[in-house]
């Protein structure tokens, strides 16, 4: 299906620029809260107001007495280690509480500081987040608020929705039946739009009762990329629609009561509910009831499911590809005549709307420029988002998400006694990694080894974990243009990298890592911790090249589902740094300094001997999937960025 000959388009790399940027701030000599070192670096901070408002600050220039009670007080907007003294967003009304309790004022010392951390965070940002959002959280709220008029007529629009597709009936609660929940919920769209929407609250359902099969299968981030990727390298047509009340199409099965919903003028008295015809967001079941729906569609259309991605569904006689996540659908197709002819057999079945050429999905921007063969994939709006609400949007950037010279220990039990971790807020910590998660699984293959790392201490962090994590919001500030791009063509070309760092774990466990290209951008990565100690780095980069192996063998399945046979030898190699393992995989022979591995290890031994999979030496130099185990110097981060086609927006994305 895809075998066209891409065009070169070769991409400068920006290294040196980035470098020059960050020598030229490291040289300045004018942040905030540096000090001089031959003033005195442990006298205590002060400043006027009038420079805190716009005039420069020098080295050693103080900062102003702290004020509890001063909404302005720049205590409430400092954030450490991102050395920046920001102005606040909006006006923040401190308690008579926190004015009475100077204890908790965090003290401005070079050493020595103490910071509650929650407090920070939550003053600092949750304002400014706030009033982004500004989404009413009832209907009383909604239709006697500001834009009134605008929530009133979205919510007519979702009620007689409703009302028409025979969602529900009024039936009397049946006796010792318990009912579920119902709430409104209004969202503003980035585009404007006034959404309102009734959910049910299916955490209350009962299973065996009212509820059964929950699991629904949606579209995979990989499976999205390699498509995009194949797109863009062979100038096929790219759309995307979005079904109204998806959920509406499909029947439920079983019998499930659900509170009327406020507003709802037909319930007769105390004791009725709505007993539910059709599936309804919030319940437990819907996602699989309209994925049964909207399968039997694909396939009366003559469309196959992949079997390696079940929401990748392909039409082979008229080449079209489908992908569907709930109720947004992304197709391709080689012209613009089978795209129109998808659209009308979809739009004839369910309520559909056309949203044209695919700009967006699952939160990720889509740029294309057709004439270079070239896609763009980017998250900056929803890392500007979480940068805001975590407070860090002027913090000072940084090149590299995690410090080379650091490595993370666990917080001891001394410590957790002593109260050297206090001021860590562990929702709050548990909240800011699952952000950073999204941004990495989704463009950043950067981020997987920093995430990963912190995520190892979830349970319990302490300072010098909150500090890294905040280290990877400032790596964003800086980063936060760049986008993951396909056509870029670089010398890497296509194919898979594997690589190990023995004994990186704070537990000594080794961390591995891989990395598959195509078309010039990054489209699988991982980075995860051994689950067993390696003797060796041979052992390490072996039991590493396995994991690889097994995505090859998915990848390769799903290459040959799509019609690419012409990256059957590109997508079946594995690039390896570490001749000794490439000999073991090689070697099937027994060797008695290898009889403890394993034997899920020794899987790739039989991928090797049997040609399915194609081992080739890298060197070190060359080896990208070294961004995916260790935290890397400025210089080598650019270089493996550019390897895996993240770099600077251009076009569309600019």
């Amino acid at each position: 299906m895809f075998d066209e000959k891409p065009k070169e388009n070769i991409l400068e790399s920006e290294a040196e620029q980035m470098i020059q940027q960050e020598n030229e701030q490291e040289t300045a000599g004018n942040l905030p809260n540096k000090g001089n070192p031959t003033d005195g670096g442990n006298k205590k901070l002060e400043i006027t107001a009038s420079s805190i408002e716009g005039e420069d600050l020098g080295q050693g220039d103080p900062l102003p007495p702290i004020d509890p009670t001063d909404s302005e007080s720049p205590v409430n907007k400092y954030d450490e280690e991102t050395i920046v003294v920001r102005r606040p967003h909006s006006t923040v009304e401190v308690t008579a509480a926190a004015a009475e309790a100077p204890a908790s004022v965090p003290t401005l010392w070079r050493s020595g500081r103490t910071y509650p951390t929650r407090q920070m965070f939550r003053l600092g940002a949750s304002p400014a987040y706030l009033a982004v959002l500004e989404e009413p959280l009832t209907l009383g709220q909604a239709l006697d608020g500001e834009n009134a008029a605008d929530w009133k007529k979205a919510w007519e629009s979702e009620l007689n929705s409703l009302l028409m597709n025979g969602t529900w009936r009024i039936e009397k609660i049946p006796e010792g039946r318990k009912i579920v929940g119902s709430r409104w919920l209004f969202q503003r769209k980035q585009d404007g739009r006034f959404k309102v929407r009734l959910v049910a609250k299916g955490f209350s359902q009962q299973p065996g009762v009212d509820l059964h099969e929950t699991f629904a299968p949606v579209a995979k981030f990989t499976t999205l990329r390699v498509l995009l990727a194949l797109v863009a390298e062979n100038d096929w047509e790219l759309h995307s629609m979005d079904v109204k009340t998806a959920f509406l199409n499909g029947k439920l099965e079983e019998e499930v009561f659900m509170e009327c919903p406020e507003g709802l003028d037909e319930v007769p008295g105390p004791g009725y509910a709505c007993r539910l015809i059709k599936a309804i967001y919030g319940l437990r079941q819907p996602p699989i009831v309209w994925y049964h729906k909207i399968h039997a569609s694909f396939a009366q259309h003559d469309f196959n499911r992949s079997t390696q991605d079940y929401s990748l569904y392909i039409n082979y006689d008229r080449m079209i590809l489908a992908l569907v996540y709930v109720d947004d659908l992304v197709l391709a197709a080689a012209n613009s005549k089978e795209i129109g002819w998808i659209k009308g057999e979809l739009a004839e079945e369910f309520e559909m709307t056309d949203l044209g050429e695919l700009t967006a999905f699952l939160g990720l921007e889509i740029g294309r420029v057709r004439s270079q063969r070239l896609i763009a994939l980017s998250q900056r709006e929803y890392i500007e988002r979480i940068l805001l609400q975590y407070g860090m949007q002027d913090s000072r950037p940084c090149l590299t998400p995690l410090d080379s010279n650091t490595r993370l220990q666990p917080c001891s039990a001394e410590a957790k006694d002593g109260g050297q971790s206090e001021g860590v807020d562990l929702e709050l910590y548990q909240s800011a990694v699952g952000s950073l998660m999204y941004a990495m699984l989704g463009t950043r293959p950067d981020l997987a080894y920093a995430v990963g790392t912190v995520s190892q201490f979830n349970h319990a962090p302490g300072l010098q974990h909150w500090t890294a994590v905040k280290r990877i919001f400032r790596y964003l500030v800086g980063t936060k243009h760049m986008s993951l791009q396909y056509g870029t063509r670089t010398c890497h070309g296509s194919g898979g990298y594997s690589d190990a760092d023995w004994g990186a774990g704070h537990d000594r466990k080794s961390i591995g890592g891989f990395v598959f290209v195509l078309n010039g951008g990054a489209i699988s990565w991982a980075s995860k911790k051994q689950t067993s100690i390696a003797l060796s780095t041979t052992e390490a980069e072996y039991m590493g090249m396995t994991q690889a192996a097994k995505e090859i063998l998915w990848l390769r399945v799903l290459r040959d589902e799509i019609g690419a046979f012409r990256l059957v030898a590109s997508m079946s190699t594995l690039n390896a740094d570490n001749q000794g393992a490439i000999a073991l995989a090689r070697n099937p022979a027994y060797h008695a300094s290898t009889k403890h591995i394993d034997i899920q290890y020794h899987f790739i031994q039989n991928l090797v001997t049997t040609d399915q999979i194609y081992l080739q030496f890298c060197p070190s130099t060359h080896m990208i999937a070294d961004i995916m185990t260790k935290a890397l110097l400025p210089v080598s981060n650019v270089k493996h960025l550019e390897a895996m086609g993240v770099t600077t927006g251009y076009g569309p994305l600019r």
